[in-house]
């Protein structure tokens, strides 16, 4: 009677064994890919902001955290008119859409306090003409992420409310936002919670928009 069991174990653990050799073998492909392509990221910008001073790293890097600050300031205000000249419809429309939401149910979100940790280029496209060049940056932030309403403070989702948001941790958060060059400076046209995999990389096709 043992002898059937102990097939059995086996034909169920081997395949299983072997999922998680190729899920991990998948894993470490993605991240070592990810690492390649920042590595090919940082390699471009030394070469491109040889000859176009808006591809300066350092330059760059301080100019879309000056962005980031500005669009979410204005987001949290719901300066909507104030947005276009820095946002692309796409996540105009979706940001606007959760306004909406939040405001019907008495809400109104909150980022506190929110300090910019780091920005890197992660991936970048240049193109003759400005409106063909994206660069996407990985932006590290320290805050409060929380919504305020009559009955106090909570995160969406968590079922946990306060008076004040002094319950809710201060986090490190990671997004991805990528920018379209235009003739007076950079628009953001997408945001990303993780690493966007699926966009066009260095000296491939453009992203997506």
């Amino acid at each position: 009677m043992l002898e059937p069991l102990l097939l059995t174990v086996a034909v169920v653990t081997i395949p299983f064994g072997l999922y998680l050799a190729f899920d991990r073998k998948k894993t470490d492909q993605r991240v070592q890919k990810r690492i390649n392509r920042h590595e090919r990221t940082r390699q471009a910008l030394q070469r491109l902001s040889q000859s176009e001073e808006h591809w300066s790293p350092n330059h760059l890097r301080f100019e879309l955290r000056q962005n980031y600050r500005s669009i979410q300031k204005l987001r949290l205000a719901g300066e909507w008119d104030a947005l276009p000249p820095h946002v692309s419809i796409g996540p105009l429309q979706e940001w606007r859409a959760d306004w909406d939401r939040r405001e019907r149910m008495g809400l109104r979100w909150v980022l506190e306090p929110l300090e910019i940790v780091d920005v890197q280029p992660v991936n970048l496209q240049n193109r003759p003409g400005y409106e063909k060049d994206f660069v996407t940056v990985e932006i590290e932030t320290r805050r409060r992420d929380f919504v305020r309403g009559a009955e106090g403070c909570f995160q969406e989702g968590s079922g946990e409310i306060g008076p004040s948001p002094d319950h809710i941790a201060i986090e490190l958060f990671k997004e991805y936002w990528t920018f379209n060059r235009r003739a007076d400076g950079w628009t953001l046209v997408r945001t990303d919670r993780t690493f966007p995999e699926n966009l066009a990389f260095i000296e491939d096709e453009e992203p997506a928009v």
